[in-house]
This record gives C-alpha cells, sequence and structure tokens, in this order.
C-alpha cells in the first residue's frame, strides 16, 4: 500500500502546482491593470476674478456706522415760535382798582402781567437812588429789597431781596472809605447808604460794584436823610408785581426781569 501512495502523490503534485501558478499569475496580471486615479492639479485662470476674504480686517478696521436721528412721532408737534404775536387777553375773575388799576388796563400791562393773586396792601416803604442809576425800593409787607437796575430798557432787569436789617444792627461800616465828597451830575453827593439799603449793599460785594456809590437824599428842610420814604401801594400778579410810591407806579415783570414805569 505505501508505494501507491506515492505514485498518487508524485503524480497529482506537479498538476497542483501548475494550477496555482497560473492563478497567482492571473492575479498579478489583472492587478497590473488596476490604477488609482490621478487627480491634475487645476491652474487658476486669470480671466476668472478671485474674491479674497477680507473678515479680518473688517474686524481690525471696523467701517463707522451713522446712526439716524431721532424722528419725532407725528403726534409730537413742534412748538410755534409766538414772537410778535399779541398775548391773550387774561380772564381775571377780580381786576385792580383806583390808580393800580389805571395802570393795568394798559393792554400791554394787562396782557403781560396777567390776573392778580393777591389783595392790594398798603404800604410805607422807602426807596433809594444810586451813582450808576439803580433804585431800591423797600416793601415792608414781604420783607423784601427790590432793586432796579439802570433803566428799563437795559437788559440788567431787577432782583429782589431779602431785607434783614433788625433794628440792632450798625447803620454804617466806619471802616468804608467814603468820597471827599463825590459831587455827581446837578450837584448830588454820592456817599455810603445806610440802614436796611446799606446792610445789602455792604454784605453783597457784587451788588455793592454795580449800584456804586448812594446818592444822598434830602428832606423837605434841606437836612440829608438815609432814604425817602412813601406812603404807597403794591399788588402781585401771575407774572409780577404793580407799586406805587405816591408819584409813579413801577411795573416789575418776571417773565423777563424787566421793568418799566408809569
Amino acid at each position: 500500500m505505501r508505494p501507491v501512495r506515492c505514485l498518487f502523490i508524485h503524480s497529482v503534485l506537479p498538476r497542483l502546482t501548475f494550477f496555482v501558478s497560473f492563478f497567482v499569475a492571473l492575479v498579478l496580471t489583472a492587478c497590473g491593470g488596476l490604477r488609482f486615479p490621478e487627480f491634475a492639479p487645476v491652474l487658476p485662470n486669470p480671466s476668472l476674478r478671485q474674491d479674497t476674504p477680507t473678515l479680518a480686517a473688517l474686524l481690525l478696521t471696523p467701517a463707522p456706522t451713522q446712526t439716524p436721528p431721532p424722528t419725532s412721532p407725528a403726534s409730537e408737534a413742534s412748538p410755534t415760535p409766538t414772537f410778535g404775536l399779541p398775548l391773550p387777553e387774561p380772564t381775571c375773575s377780580a381786576t385792580p382798582l383806583w390808580g393800580l388799576g389805571d395802570v393795568w388796563q394798559n393792554e400791554s400791562v394787562r396782557t403781560r402781567l396777567g390776573c392778580p393773586v393777591g389783595e392790594q396792601n398798603g404800604i410805607q416803604g422807602e426807596e433809594l437812588y444810586f451813582q450808576s442809576g439803580a433804585h431800591m425800593l423797600w416793601r415792608p409787607d414781604v420783607n423784601l429789597i427790590y432793586v432796579l437796575f439802570d433803566y428799563p430798557w437795559k437788559p440788567e432787569g431787577w432782583g429782589a431781596f431779602a431785607d434783614t436789617f433788625q433794628a440792632s444792627d450798625p447803620d454804617i461800616d466806619p471802616t468804608i472809605v467814603e468820597p471827599t465828597p463825590l459831587a455827581g451830575p446837578g450837584g448830588a453827593i454820592y456817599s455810603q447808604p445806610s440802614g436796611r439799603f446799606g446792610k445789602l449793599w455792604r454784605e453783597n460785594s457784587w451788588l455793592r460794584e454795580r449800584l456804586g456809590w448812594a446818592r444822598v437824599p434830602y428832606d423837605g428842610e434841606g437836612h440829608a436823610v438815609s432814604s425817602v420814604g412813601f406812603d404807597g401801594v403794591v399788588q402781585d400778579f401771575e407774572h409780577g408785581t404793580l407799586l406805587w410810591n405816591g408819584t409813579v407806579c413801577f411795573v416789575l415783570r418776571s417773565d423777563d426781569m424787566s421793568w418799566d414805569m408809569y
């Protein structure tokens, strides 16, 4: 039995080797025909525009933007200037009487001051003129001193200052050097004001420089006095005050701080 098996192996082995060799050669031949795809480089076409991203540049240097101004709603109408237009007539439940009423009936006074906001009060006040042409008026019912600067057509206007004068206060300041004497137009003599007007004048340096020295008044007998007293009437209005000193009526307007005389 052993010689037969050897004979079988020797007869089959050459054929098996032939088929294996043939199969290997077939595989190699087939693989040789296989090729991987080749990607040819794409050359830039000079005729086509190449856009370069500029995001970084934009982030570094942002372009300025303008915010449009806010627009008012159509329901909010712009105020119409009323310069030069006549003011409406005030509708008052009461009107001033006598001399103050005569001045208030003037249209330019009535439309500017409006209606009375208090009763007429009789007062025993004082007044004094100064070197600059300004005028001080004392209103005792409310402890105010009105200062009417220069003339009514000048822009300085008027102001109201609290009257803090007490009977124990010194009448003048002896350290203030007075003129020796200082004569003005018409022979008027000027000096340091005294009393309540002097206290306000001394304690307010701006007011003192603006007013200058007080013009010395004289009584009916020719004696120098500190101020001139008057028995007058005063009344307040919506936009100002009327004050009568027995001779003229002063119109003090609070809308533009102007004043006038009638």
